[in-house]
């Protein structure tokens, strides 16, 4: 898997000369680079918002592969994106990933099946490679006193999609329906690909060394996909059915041939000797099952929210997609305020943050199940368990920083990274298995489900989450005295 960052191979003006200044050029370069990785957030909050109207737009049961589409695709591109920048210009890939992105978009706005418009998202999912390429070009680019305060900038964000997006995914949904917000996401994206390509240069910087390792990357794919598919359809047709049975069963052997393949490249997609240490491995689990669990409350509550109240059984508010913005809000105020306490209380240590986070995301995952029928205190539960996600998201980079020797902290960043976007991947349709196990019956296509349902998917989400802080309790801080990993090949 690649670094993405080449020592010394910076290639931003001259340090001390007059371009160390800001200047219209790097700060045009600092704002489409900006909006380019608030891409990933800005579609991953549409789709979410949309996940009941694209039940009753494909008359599915399987609106959670809106999501998941996306984060095993994302998880298995990552690596190899990275590598292929690595080689030919990271300029070049980020327009690459645009495009993409936006053919996928065209796809899910046009797509007659629902089939078709998951393949859609899976091509969307390209985009999570968007913030590190963005981050790389910052690095090989902008003069070493600019690099700091644009990769927080990029980091950070304009800080309009809290207050903008709920709003944005109002008008388009109640608007323009399902293929109002992926033509609105294509539009997007062309726009800042013909930015990209007028504004920001191409990187110097070059790894000839790098390997993509495509076969690992299908073997993993679609292992985890199949297993995924089956255990999503099990509900339909019976957890011991032969569909299901068989797609288990293929995708676990694709899944052990990935470990044996990636045992014998020099790099392979994931490093499972680099994955398995002591340092490494509890991070990837507890931040993974915390991340991934925390992400899965976001996509319930739409569902909830905009039931009616009448054919809900004791749940829903009948929201339309404009009257969740406020939902919205409540959730991106409290992801933002997890990050800032981050980073005001850095000194209390990045694993004491992130068992916070999960005790704080138990907190909103209990009292969303004990107050789904009263507005105001689902309100307050939803932005207490945002908050435990903000806090906890924050705390995964820095946990990699205190806990992973220097010369390994890039690749393992990428590992992290890959790792818990593909963790999400799995928590997200397992906790919709749980939901379709309880549907009451079908109303123009759109699942209603039981309370019961609701009431098993947050039982579901808070035991992952309390796993996820359990194994939080493993991590150890480096010191000093610590030795460093062996050297690993290919690496």
């Amino acid at each position: 898997m690649t670094t993405n960052h080449v020592a010394g191979g910076h290639t931003g003006a001259r340090a001390g000369g007059p371009d160390e200044r800001w200047s219209a050029r790097w700060v045009g370069r600092l704002i489409v680079l900006v909006l380019v990785s608030e891409v990933i957030p800005v579609s991953m909050s549409l789709a979410g918002t949309a996940l009941p109207a694209i039940s009753g737009e494909y008359r599915t049961t399987q609106a959670s592969w809106t999501l998941t589409a996306a984060f095993l695709a994302a998880a298995v591109a990552m690596p190899l994106i990275g590598k292929i920048a690595d080689i030919v210009g990271k300029k070049k890939v980020l327009l690459i990933v645009l495009g993409c992105t936006t053919i996928g978009s065209v796809v899910s706005a046009l797509a007659p099946s629902f089939l078709l418009f998951a393949v859609g998202r899976a091509m969307q999912g390209a985009a999570f490679a968007l913030v590190f390429l963005c981050y790389s070009l910052i690095r090989d680019l902008f003069p070493p006193r600019l690099v700091t305060f644009a990769v927080s900038v990029t980091v950070t964000g304009t800080g309009l999609i809290v207050i903008g997006q709920p709003f944005l995914a109002g008008w388009l949904i109640d608007g323009y329906g399902v293929g109002g917000v992926f033509w609105f996401l294509a539009v997007l994206t062309t726009v800042l690909l013909a930015l990209s390509a007028a504004v920001v240069p191409e990187s110097g910087v070059r790894v000839s060394e790098s390997r993509p390792d495509f076969a690992g990357a299908a073997l993993l794919g679609f292992g985890v996909a199949a297993i995924l598919l089956g255990v999503s359809i099990a509900p339909e047709l019976g957890f011991l059915s032969l569909p299901v049975v068989a797609l288990v069963l293929a995708g676990l052997a694709l899944v052990v041939c990935w470990v044996f393949q990636a045992r014998r490249v020099a790099q392979p997609l994931i490093d499972l000797r680099l994955l398995g240490s002591r340092s490494l491995l509890p991070i990837v689990a507890g931040g993974g099952l915390v991340y991934g669990a925390g992400a899965s409350i976001t996509l319930v509550l739409p569902i909830l929210a905009m039931t009616p109240r009448e054919i809900g059984a004791g749940y829903g508010f009948g929201l339309t997609a404009t009257g969740y913005a406020l939902f919205g809000m409540a959730s991106g105020a409290g992801l933002v305020v997890g990050g800032l306490l981050v980073g005001l209380t850095a000194r209390q240590g990045a694993r004491r943050h992130l068992i916070i986070a999960s005790g704080v995301l138990i907190l909103g995952t209990i009292a969303s199940a004990l107050f789904k029928a009263d507005y105001a205190m689902l309100m307050v539960a939803t932005t207490i368990a945002a908050l435990g996600l903000g806090v906890g998201s924050a705390a995964i980079p820095n946990l990699v920083i205190e806990s992973v020797p220097p010369e390994r902290q890039v690749i393992s960043s990428s590992i992290v990274e890959v790792s818990r976007t593909l963790i999400a991947s799995i928590v997200t349709p397992v906790v919709f298995v749980v939901m379709n196990s309880n549907i009451a019956r079908v109303a123009g296509g759109q699942p209603i489900y039981t309370t019961g349902a609701f009431d098993g998917a947050y039982l579901a989400v808070g035991l992952t989450i309390a796993a996820g802080g359990a194994v939080s309790l493993l991590i150890r801080r480096r010191t000093t005295g610590d030795p460093s990993p062996s050297p690993v090949p290919g690496h």
